[in-house]
């Protein structure tokens, strides 16, 4: 038996690399008799540098940015050939950077991501692919532009200070002059799996602001000051961003992007779909393994479980899926059984601390039901 285990990251708990090896492992302590292939996934949030570079036998480049609090931190980029660098935001700009109480995304800034493609540019990498799930900013890349040499001035035309949203009502005049130099001959394309506009009630601000620590009166002050940089933005830019699938993406990141460094957005899981061949591993395989961090209504949007199982479903190839959580309502065509973590484990602390064990232990759950299959 031929088996593909390829998650996404269970978020805020374990990488996706990590959840494959556990699974393969509780599976491999009872039969070793059955093929594994290890493919982790990503659809442009945490792990998306990993699965890039793993599947293109790339390298990281190490370097120090600030995180959403302006702290200096050790984090990398990927490099999967010699024009191109993958840039992770979780892994400057994600929530996984913060404990509980220092979410807050009236501070918390995009530089750090700013300083992670500014870093890619000046090595040299002409082709860019930037994934942005997992933030913790709703600055509408203020920050990242910042970094990235974009002078913001305020009315009295002192420069804006860095961090969060609380700067975006305070732009009055942009300068793009030195940006637009460090960008001349180079390309952006962004994973994202997110199609919210920039704002309003399905926007970046209303939809994902509270996730990342926001209160209603702190999520109206927000969404007023990314209505207010818009405004600033198609002044100089001369072009509406604002309404594209992705713009809400990330806290607004997605705009910025869009309309500062004419970035491409395509599917994060269409990106990683191709640089790891997944339909080719798809068909090898008798059996699939998939799972994250929860399964419910949002899965059904185009998250990485979602897309696996119609690609399993149209190879008609068996699919089991693993969730930190599992919403039972969810239905996904063609999968063969599901599997939770948080109907085993004693509470969520148990869940979330002891991931690896209980991956573990439903690889060995897993593996005994074939072994039964092939006993009868």
């Amino acid at each position: 038996m031929n088996v593909l285990i390829a998650p996404n990251n269970f978020k805020e708990s374990i990488s996706a690399a990590n959840a494959a090896k556990c699974i393969e492992s509780g599976i491999r302590s009872i039969t070793k008799e059955i093929n594994t292939v290890c493919l982790p996934l990503s659809d442009g949030g945490e792990g998306f540098v990993d699965a890039l570079i793993n599947a293109a036998g790339g390298s990281r480049v190490n370097c120090v940015v600030q995180d959403p609090l302006g702290r200096d931190i050790e984090t990398h980029y990927g490099v999967i050939n010699e024009d191109t660098a993958v840039i992770e935001m979780a892994l400057a700009s994600g929530l996984e950077r913060l404990r509980d109480k220092e979410k807050d995304p009236w501070v918390t800034t995009s530089f750090g991501t700013g300083q992670l493609i500014y870093e890619a540019i000046e090595k040299g990498f002409r082709n860019i692919l930037i994934g942005i799930g997992g933030s913790a900013t709703n600055d509408t890349g203020l920050g990242m532009l910042q970094a990235m040499g974009v002078d913001f001035f305020d009315v009295n035309g002192m420069p804006v200070s860095y961090g969060g949203a609380q700067a975006l009502s305070k732009v009055h005049r942009i300068d793009t002059s030195r940006l637009d130099e460090l960008i001349n001959e180079v390309s952006f394309t962004v994973a994202c799996d997110v199609i919210n506009p920039l704002f309003g009630t399905n926007g970046a601000t209303y939809v994902y602001g509270g996730q990342k620590g926001a209160d209603q009166k702190r999520l109206d002050m927000i969404e007023a000051g990314v209505c207010h940089f818009h405004h600033k933005t198609v002044e100089i830019r001369q072009l509406d961003f604002s309404q594209n699938h992705g713009a809400g993406a990330a806290g607004g990141i997605g705009y910025a992007l869009m309309a500062y460094l004419r970035a491409k957005m395509r599917s994060g899981f269409d990106i990683v779909a191709q640089v790891v061949s997944l339909e080719e591993q798809v068909k090898r395989a008798d059996v699939i393994l998939t799972g994250e961090g929860k399964i419910d209504a949002q899965t059904l949007h185009g998250k990485v479980v979602f897309r696996l199982a119609k690609l399993a479903f149209k190879n008609s190839k068996s699919l089991i899926v693993i969730g930190g959580v599992l919403d039972e309502s969810v239905v996904l065509e063609g999968v063969k059984n599901y599997f939770s973590i948080s109907q085993r484990a004693k509470n969520l602390k148990d869940s979330m601390e002891n991931v690896e064990k209980h991956l573990f232990d439903i690889g060995i759950e897993i593996a005994h039901g074939w072994s039964k299959l092939n006993a009868n």
